[in-house]
């Protein structure tokens, strides 16, 4: 599963969603990378993800491998998707 994201939340991904995002990520069990202009992210570890500062507008790249990748990164981009905050 690979797919493309901007981030359109006012916040980017700060403290809350990326510990949202990180949880998600961690009960899910494919490989997951987030690809950001900073480099490739864990997105299971809310540091790595805090790291890259994902602001509004950021663009990065939701790369998933493993048995449910598809379902799984369905998953991730509907978290995405619906970030408000």
């Amino acid at each position: 599963f690979t797919s493309e994201f901007v981030v359109k939340n006012p916040t980017g991904l700060n403290d809350s969603p990326a510990s949202q995002l990180a949880k998600l990520c961690k009960d899910i069990p494919d490989d997951i990378r987030l690809i950001a202009k900073k480099g490739t992210i864990n997105p299971k570890n809310v540091i790595g993800i805090l790291t890259a500062g994902l602001k509004k507008g950021s663009a990065i790249k939701i790369e998933v491998e493993g048995a449910s990748e598809q379902e799984s990164g369905a998953k991730i981009m509907e978290f995405l998707e619906g970030l408000t905050d």
